[in-house]
């Protein structure tokens, strides 16, 4: 099997075990869930699946020396995202956390078709469910990991393709971590890790279009419109149950996703509630990694002003267009 990615390049993949997961029902499902949280068709701007992600999370993981274990991980570490992602964190979990994926992806694994393929090549789905045993693959916050890297270089490279290329080249692993091995670069893709935050992740648009969306699929739950199974399965499955609902109310919010709208600050307006993302990436100098932070004053003043203004209470109003 050959992946094409528009970031890493080639990647041809020979081991039996991957190519049969990757065309496993569970991650082939990943390819109609949006990465951002819905198809582009409610969104703001382009998006991308699951599935893309979790490809390129494993072609990073293989360029950067992971072993077979943390590759397959690495593959699998999305399987358990219901269909809208995130969004799903406004509806039934917290959206300042989004964690609702991780506290039932052992559930999912184990509930699939995944343990029955692990085990006819020897793997243990339990110890390939634990993101704790590979630390390439997660880390905690702010810390480089390939899911972290891999994401942003992919939201990144719908604007900036060029610079995608120039932060995945400058990778490199020490001691089992993910560091830069140029401190400008790590600078850069520390900045521009922030202003994914600001203007998009947690942007006014992104946010206000999860509450439209959450409160959508509240309702079509509590009207028994769809079932909690249903969110198992894909965007474009729940959306088609709603968009043929008639319910007017449901069809209003979508074709306020549709249409499009403008916010502004009002302290009577919704609230507006999201994760704060940072990064502190791990630069390589003088035979040890150390912290951005560490390294620019500057870096380390940027980080605590976004986390200050993270803060801030927002709340705002809908203009519809």
């Amino acid at each position: 099997m050959e992946i094409e990615d528009n970031i890493y390049g080639v990647e041809e993949i020979k081991e039996d075990v991957l190519v049969e997961l990757i065309n496993s029902p569970s991650v082939q499902r990943l390819k109609g869930v949006s990465q951002l949280g819905m198809p582009e068709k409610y969104f703001y701007r382009k998006s991308y699946s699951r599935y893309e992600h979790s490809l390129g999370v494993l072609v990073l993981l293989r360029r950067l020396g992971a072993n077979q274990n943390e590759q397959i991980s690495g593959l699998l570490h999305d399987v358990s995202h219901t269909a809208f992602s995130h969004v799903i964190d406004w509806v039934l979990g917290d959206p300042t956390k989004e964690d609702y994926q991780d506290n039932n992806h052992l559930r999912i694994i184990k509930n699939s078709e995944i343990p029955s393929i692990l085990k006819n090549y020897d793997f243990d789905y339990k110890e390939i469910s634990n993101h704790e045993n590979f630390p390439l693959l997660e880390k905690e916050a702010p810390s480089l990991c390939a899911d972290r890297i891999d994401y942003s270089l992919r939201d990144l490279s719908q604007e900036r393709g060029d610079l995608s290329k120039l932060f995945f080249k400058d990778l490199d692993v020490k001691e089992n971590q993910i560091v830069f091995k140029t401190k400008n670069i790590a600078e850069s893709f520390g900045e521009e890790y922030m202003k994914l935050q600001a203007e998009h992740w947690a942007g006014n648009q992104a946010r206000t279009r999860y509450h439209i969306l959450s409160e959508v699929l509240k309702k079509s739950l509590e009207k028994k419109l769809i079932c909690l199974e249903d969110l198992n399965k894909t965007d474009y499955y729940v959306l088609n149950i709603l968009e043929n609902s008639r319910d007017e109310s449901i069809l209003e919010s979508l074709n306020l996703l549709k249409k499009g709208f403008q916010t502004c600050e009002d302290e009577n307006g919704i609230l507006l509630k999201k994760k704060f993302r940072y990064i502190d990436p791990e630069v390589y100098v003088n035979s040890f990694y150390r912290k951005l932070s560490e390294l620019s004053v500057e870096y380390a003043f940027l980080i605590n002003e976004k986390k200050e203004q993270s803060k801030l209470v927002r709340r705002v109003k809908i203009i519809p267009n």
